[in-house]
């Protein structure tokens, strides 16, 4: 089941969203230039749990380098795809600095969820995956029955996001318990999904508690 589009309407630009995917696509393909700046740049800037009980301070620091490494050109694409079918809503919700604050937060979110699951892994960590998970578990609160068209067999249907996005979250359940997963870091994607509703409700409370302005009154006609 992947999602190729949303219907939920925005009326800001998604300037962050642009400036990360920018980001993501100029440091993969400084990746590509050779073999050597690949695994080097992995070695250097990929998560490390273990790195992060040796040395707090570089292990937090990989946590932010590795959200903008990727493997290979599906990881990327498929990445950039879902921050910018979930992503561009919740920026134009939020704000455009608290949803860049909050994007980072998740994704170190993410990277301690995966440290508790594996503290002594001295396996690097690279991807965007976890910070998104925060984003699309935020977009399942403020947006849960915007329709998200996923393309399924050889059929396209339109899902409300809370179906769809609840359905994702316990594949990735199911996934990480299985004896023979490899190469996905599972509680990562958890437990950014897992904070990103978190965020949400806080960021709803936080509205609920402004005045009530034009520009407010419209925010909450168009979840």
């Amino acid at each position: 089941m992947f999602p190729t589009g949303d219907e939920t309407k925005r009326y800001t630009y998604p300037i962050v969203i642009y400036m990360l995917i920018g980001v993501n696509t100029g440091v993969f393909i400084l990746e590509l230039s050779d073999p050597w700046t690949y695994e080097n740049m992995i070695l250097q800037y990929g998560f490390i749990p273990r790195l992060l009980t040796l040395n707090p301070f570089g292990g937090v620091l990989r946590m932010f380098t590795s959200m903008f490494l990727h493997a290979d050109i599906l990881h990327i694409f498929g990445n950039m795809l879902f921050l910018y079918i979930f992503g561009d809503n919740v920026e134009d919700r939020m704000g455009h600095i608290k949803f860049l604050f909050f994007y980072l937060f998740f994704g170190v979110a993410a990277g301690l969820a995966h440290f508790m699951i594996d503290p002594l892994s001295i396996v690097p960590a690279i991807g965007a995956s976890g910070a998104i998970s925060g984003i699309m578990g935020a977009y399942m609160v403020m947006f849960p029955f915007a329709r998200v068209r996923v393309f399924y067999r050889f059929f396209m249907v339109r899902l409300p996001a809370v179906v769809y996005l609840g359905f994702w979250f316990l594949m990735q359940l199911f996934e990480s318990m299985l004896p023979e997963y490899v190469g996905i870091a599972y509680w990562a994607h958890i437990g950014g999904f897992i904070v990103g509703p978190i965020v949400a409700l806080l960021f709803f409370r936080g509205e609920r508690k402004r005045p009530v302005t034009q520009y407010s009154y419209y925010n909450y006609l168009y979840t």
